[in-house]
């Protein structure tokens, strides 16, 4: 399907307006998370208790603050779960110093508020109670996985191309993730399991696009040797485009069904992977190839002599 025909975009020429709109989404992130004080972290991660509860008719979300914040609980984390049509409502506090270690003690205590609510009979609950050594144990986990993962990466490419092809498609990565997480706090999405899933699939979805990239240049360098290889990048880009859109295209219309029609429990693990699907897309372009075409400007150009990767230069070793 040829639905781009045969594109001459210069990609590299724009890579510092790039460059300024990943700082401008990366600040913004930052400054959210600093206003917050801090990410925001599901049960999974955090010490505490969520209690979701199902109700006769639809529950008034005031009405339960109120009836909490009545009885001590002030703290709690209060919103409609999954289809308004389910009558449901999930309860998230973190946990409190009166507790004692017994974490059952808010479990049971909210259950009881909700009980009580006049008019709207409580007909189902159920509990999710994760402790301190727990919560730990996942954000090691969590950090561990993700760097490994990085680590692998940086080898894996660095082994099948050039140790700089490696560094460009893990910053890639890195800079996927960080953006990604930045749109997670602004859109106030919870880092839960299902979340850190996400991140994990969308970094190999990520590198696999900056691959195929590199694998194209890796192909042109031994066709167009009298390229510069700011061109030959260029080139690479232009040619798997096609493919890169349909590809990337049909992967965001599936992620946007699961973000919208998914439910409630699988909204975070939709969000990253339709946020992450455009940025990694993005990035694969504007930001693993020029940091490939920074580096070898670096190497190549010595003191007061021309950078060989210039698009200027007509001849150069690539």
């Amino acid at each position: 399907m040829d639905i781009l025909g045969d594109t001459k975009i210069d990609w590299l020429k724009y890579r510092w307006y790039f460059f300024v709109i990943s700082f401008i989404v990366f600040a913004v992130g930052v400054a959210d998370v600093y206003r917050k004080g801090g990410l925001r972290y599901g049960i999974d991660f955090s010490e505490g208790t969520i209690v979701t509860a199902k109700f006769e008719s639809t529950p008034q979300v005031d009405s339960i603050r109120q009836a909490l914040s009545g009885a001590g609980i002030g703290e709690a984390i209060i919103q409609r779960y999954d289809r308004e049509e389910l009558n449901q409502v999930m309860v998230r506090v973190e946990r409190r110093a009166e507790d004692a270690g017994d974490l059952d003690t808010t479990a049971n205590q909210i259950i009881a508020i909700l009980r009580g609510i006049e008019g709207n009979d409580l007909v189902d609950t159920s509990t999710d109670i994760v402790g301190p050594v727990v919560g730990q144990e996942l954000r090691t986990k969590a950090r561990n996985a993700i760097l490994l993962a990085l680590g692998a990466m940086l080898i894996y490419i660095g082994f099948r191309f050039e140790f700089i092809y490696g560094v460009g498609a893990t910053v890639a990565v890195i800079h996927d993730v960080v953006l990604t997480l930045a749109l997670v706090s602004i859109f106030n999405y919870d880092i839960t399991l299902n979340v850190i899933a996400a991140f994990l699939s969308l970094m190999g979805y990520s590198v696999n696009d900056t691959i195929v990239i590199f694998d194209r240049v890796r192909e042109n360098r031994r066709l167009v040797r009298r390229q510069s290889l700011y061109e030959v990048i260029n080139l690479s880009i232009n040619q798997t485009l096609r493919r890169t859109v349909l590809t990337s295209g049909l992967t965001l219309v599936v992620v946007l069904g699961l973000f919208v029609l998914g439910g409630e429990v699988l909204r975070g693990f939709a969000f990253v992977f339709v946020a992450g699907v455009v940025i990694g897309t993005y990035s694969s372009v504007a930001i693993a190839s020029p940091i490939v075409i920074w580096w070898r400007g670096l190497r190549d150009k010595p003191a007061g002599k021309k950078n060989k990767a210039d698009p200027e230069t007509k001849t150069v070793r690539i």
